[in-house]
């Protein structure tokens, strides 16, 4: 139900204790999440954001069954199967797309078969998550792993970077390139795993995937696709939580949904600029 009171004020919303830790989750998602989906996207690895998003969701299909906690379980087995996934590349890597599907579909099968056994309803809050809802733990979780991750984006900028474009030449110089990837593999995987608990299953790609392709269209270098993929990520994150409170929809679809418009806008804006340019040079 549409809430007047919420559109004349939706700031009034940062009175509510649940709605300031909403915010906060949106941020810190988008601080982060963007910086994933640039370095899956410049090493070709687009699929793995979506399968460790569902490898996450058979975790909490298994914590719900057990009676455990989901966020343990979810991010036991989405680091698991994301190091099986980094072996499965290295050691057989003309089958590393065919293993991201055996994997996919192990996990979409584990959980169909485990939903059975869980819970009421409480399941089906994890495929699209609900931001309204963040218990004390999933949001302590979620800003150790963000800080976590934020270290280690800086600390192991470089050499992310240069395993991006050319694995050969960081063994030549001496990079313990399994290490490394290793390490990536396993901070990507609790990054997606917590997040999945937040904003769900089904949602975590569009969180990574569409501010990174805003931000590949209109950036020229690496910095800058990530400063514009957070950017673009805040300021639709930010509008579409006040777009969902005041209208009483749900806040994750309300993001990707804002997040799919900023980028259609800027495809526009940027074949109309093109146009124009083709017409000064014919001119």
């Amino acid at each position: 139900m549409i809430n007047a009171v919420n559109i004349l004020n939706p700031f009034m919303g940062f009175s509510y204790d649940f709605f300031i830790k909403a915010f906060v989750c949106i941020i810190l998602l988008s601080l982060i999440l963007p910086f994933i989906g640039i370095r899956l996207s410049s090493k070709g690895f687009s699929m793995v954001a979506d399968t460790l998003s569902h490898t996450s969701l058979a975790g909490i299909a298994i914590g719900l069954a057990v009676g455990g906690m989901p966020l343990i379980y979810s991010i036991i087995f989405s680091v698991v199967c994301s190091l099986l996934i980094e072996f499965f590349r290295r050691k057989f890597p003309k089958l590393a797309e065919i293993s991201l599907a055996i994997i996919l579909c192990f996990a979409l099968g584990l959980t169909g078969i485990l939903t059975k056994f869980a819970p009421g309803n409480r399941f089906e809050s994890y495929l699209f998550g609900s931001l309204f809802t963040v218990n004390n733990v999933e949001f302590i979780a979620l800003i150790f792993v963000v800080i976590f991750a934020i270290v280690y984006e800086v600390l192991f900028y470089r050499s992310n970077l240069a395993l991006s474009f050319n694995e050969d030449e960081c063994k030549a110089n001496g990079l313990n390139v399994i290490l490394l990837s290793s390490i990536d593999t396993i901070v990507t995987s609790l990054v997606i795993a917590v997040a999945c608990n937040i904003v769900g299953s089904l949602l975590i790609t569009c969180f990574i995937s569409v501010p990174v392709a805003l931000a590949l269209k209109l950036a020229k270098s690496n910095k800058g696709a990530m400063l514009i993929a957070s950017l673009a990520s805040i300021v639709s994150g930010i509008i579409g939580l006040f777009i969902g409170y005041a209208f009483s929809l749900h806040i994750g679809g309300s993001i990707v949904l804002t997040s799919v418009f900023f980028l259609i806008i800027a495809f526009l804006a940027n074949f109309i600029a093109n146009k124009r340019r083709g017409r000064r040079a014919a001119s």
